[in-house]
């Protein structure tokens, strides 16, 4: 158990890190307008309004610059996140996966967002369509807070010690330890969602956040999605 438990452990690790060198590249490749007061300038909204920047001992005037993003009303776009789903009552490894979506701005503080995520470990995971709405501060780095809704058809890895079955193909029945994945069925779930986003341009947003999912497939595998995302925006 315990050497299961330090693989399981240098797994995790491992998807961490991966997860954040992606972020790190991404921001890597927005730096030159990270330094920029006026960032969001290829936006033709923002660049209308701030086409005459502020002097340059207006230090109060640049600092609004760099932190408005009230510009993002209207704008949509297409996402792909990724992340890493807890499992503390079930396997020792966590789900990970993707999701691809499509997100709009009704209102500079306000987005909503429909995409189709898929999640897996081993013989167990689910395939869902996510919907959800962000609230958020009309700034280029915001806190939000989120709900959203899940449904779709999951996997799940049981027990199979005393089904009178060889579930391992060794021609051994009912020894120890083993398990059988079956097809749960349709489910339904709804999470709170937390997290930041940080706009590197007018047309490119990085976001990172945790939801707590709670399911019809019951408390048991309520758990925590920890995960990033990339939006591309256009008007």
């Amino acid at each position: 158990p315990n050497d299961l438990a330090r693989r399981a452990s240098i797994s995790y690790f491992s998807r961490m890190r991966c997860l954040l060198c992606l972020a790190l590249c991404c921001l890597c490749c927005g730096c030159e307008s990270l330094l920029k007061s006026r960032y969001a300038m290829n936006d033709p909204v923002y660049a209308e309004k701030y086409a005459e920047g502020a002097e340059r001992d207006d230090l109060v005037g640049k600092a609004k610059q760099a932190v408005d993003a009230r510009f993002v009303d209207d704008l949509a776009g297409w996402y792909l996140s990724g992340g890493l789903q807890d499992r503390s009552s079930g396997p020792s490894d966590p789900f990970t996966g993707a999701e691809i979506g499509y997100e709009y701005y009704p209102a500079s503080w306000f987005s909503h967002r429909m995409g189709a995520a898929a999640y897996w470990a081993g013989d167990e995971g689910y395939l869902g369509a996510d919907s959800g709405f962000r609230l958020q501060l009309p700034a280029r780095f915001t806190p939000f807070v989120g709900l959203g809704a899940i449904a779709g058809v999951s996997r799940t890895v049981r027990p199979a010690n005393d089904d009178q079955q060889d579930n391992d193909d060794d021609h051994f029945i009912d020894e120890g330890d083993e398990e059988e994945s079956s097809f749960d069925g349709a489910f339904v779930g709804v999470y709170p969602e937390v997290g930041t986003h940080l706009w590197l341009n007018g047309n490119v947003r990085l976001t990172a956040s945790g939801k707590y999912w709670i399911t019809s497939l019951g408390r048991d595998n309520d758990d925590w999605l920890i995960g990033g995302q990339v939006t591309f925006f256009t008007r």
